[in-house]
């Protein structure tokens, strides 16, 4: 998606496309796979992944990202003519842009096509707020002692205020105190009457020594069993970062963030967790190859990036003990949040307990919080294209519902190990899921617990 932004930029701004239609050859290049199928996302996704790998130039990477939005049209079926023209554009714009001389005007044209369509026709509407999340589940917040992790910003901050003033107290972390005594002022500011408190507490989940204080002073200090501990903070570094960041810890950034950081928490804070709490844990749906996202996909391997002396800064950067890649290591961190909360769910049942532990996927939400290691040019466009133009998106305010969906529903009491998702993309829905095959591996699932408990010194 991000080349798509780029692409359909560069058309209007470079003047570079492909050539005019009628002098390209009816076939593809070879090794190239064009489909298109059900959802707006879908087939933008496909086209721009088939694009990406191959070693067509700027050029026909222009014209790809106009072909997205041409595909956008013909999914969600706006425009007869789009349908009746997709077919075609599609055989010829991937032509290798040495053979035909790109021409300014066709650029033009070309990226006129594709727009025009979504730009005249209406979009679906943004949904706010979670229609399933009532106020039936929202009167049993009253009373509730909740911990949030990354609640300084986006569905964090938001599923806080939801809490607050639904009369829950909620401690709400951040990587600094400041941060986290700046998300209390916006969360309390207009409250009103009923409702709970909201706790500013210092929590950095990339590093190791600032978890275990949080735990420490949650025992000695605060003493209140946890109705609802919320794994949610987490990163996503820029896709073009050529080499991995670390953790104070030495862990690569984005898994000791959002994987290992939260793995500690959970079990240093079991023994401060009420009988009945719920665990919930922020995961993706880009843990499942099967969604159809562009670029590497998650895929855990052995594991091998995970052993205690290879993991790291000095070792494998990648769990798989692979080379590096930003959006394979989010999507990674992902599958083990999967993984973590399915073989936690096995632990917990075994052992009898009545604790549960359940993860989500709220849906794609470009947040300026979210896309903070993007560029802030890159990031703008994408969210604007995201919500205006694909309708893939989804508001922050509907992300932080469905966060505390999972935290206060009727229908989840007793229930553990399950998997919530806001699919079809931009679609404003939150159903349950099954996870993808691999995160349904029980023996990956206690190698990955193994290998996480031994880095975290558990």
């Amino acid at each position: 998606l991000k080349q798509f932004v780029g692409s359909t930029m560069a058309a209007f701004v470079a003047g570079l496309s492909a050539p005019p239609l009628a002098s390209l050859p009816a076939a593809a290049p070879s090794g190239v796979r064009l489909q298109a199928r059900g959802s707006t996302a879908e087939s933008s996704w496909l086209a721009l992944a088939s694009l990406q790998h191959t070693s067509l130039g700027a050029t026909s990477l222009a014209a790809g990202g106009c072909v997205a939005l041409g595909c956008a049209s013909l999914a969600q079926r706006r425009s007869r003519r789009a349908v009746r023209c997709a077919p075609r554009v599609l055989r010829h714009v991937v032509q290798d842009e040495q053979q035909f001389p790109p021409s300014r005007r066709s650029a033009g044209l070309a990226a006129a096509a594709a727009l025009l369509p979504q730009l005249l026709l209406p979009g679906s509407a943004s949904a706010e707020r979670l229609a399933t999340l009532t106020e039936v589940d929202l009167a049993g917040a009253k009373g509730k002692v909740v911990v949030i992790t990354g609640a300084t910003s986006g569905i964090g901050l938001e599923a806080a205020r939801t809490l607050v003033r639904a009369g829950s107290d909620v401690y709400v972390t951040g990587r600094t105190l400041a941060k986290a005594e700046a998300a209390v002022a916006d969360v309390t500011a207009g409250a009103g009457a009923g409702a709970g408190r909201a706790i500013p507490m210092e929590l950095n989940m990339a590093s190791l020594s600032s978890v275990r204080s949080f735990a420490k002073k949650w025992s000695s200090d605060v003493k209140r069993p946890i109705e609802v501990l919320a794994c949610n903070a987490g990163l996503a570094l820029g896709q073009d970062q050529k080499e991995p960041s670390y953790t104070e810890d030495g862990f690569e950034l984005t898994v000791g963030t959002n994987h290992l950081g939260h793995f500690l928490l959970a079990n240093l804070m079991r023994p401060q967790l009420s009988p009945t709490a719920r665990i919930v844990v922020t995961a993706s749906s880009v843990h499942d190859p099967s969604t159809g996202d562009p670029g590497s996909q998650a895929g855990l391997g052995n594991l091998s990036g995970l052993e205690v002396g290879q993991a790291g800064k000095g070792g494998a950067a990648m769990v798989n003990g692979g080379f590096w890649d930003a959006g394979k290591a989010y999507k990674d961190s992902k599958l083990a949040n999967v993984e973590f909360t399915l073989e936690l769910a096995r632990r917990l049942k075994q052992e009898g307990s009545k604790i549960t532990v359940n993860c989500l996927s709220p849906g794609l939400i470009p947040s300026p919080t979210f896309f903070r290691n993007q560029s802030p040019a890159f990031a703008g466009v994408f969210a604007w294209a995201a919500n205006n133009l694909l309708h893939i998106s989804e508001t922050t305010e509907f992300g932080g519902d469905t966060l505390v969906f999972m935290a206060l529903d009727k229908g989840l009491e007793g229930r553990s190990g399950v998997f919530f998702s806001a699919v079809p993309p931009g679609q404003h829905v939150f159903v349950e899921k099954i996870p993808s095959p691999e995160a349904r591996d029980e023996t990956e699932a206690a190698e990955l617990w193994r290998r996480s408990a031994a880095l975290v010194g558990l």
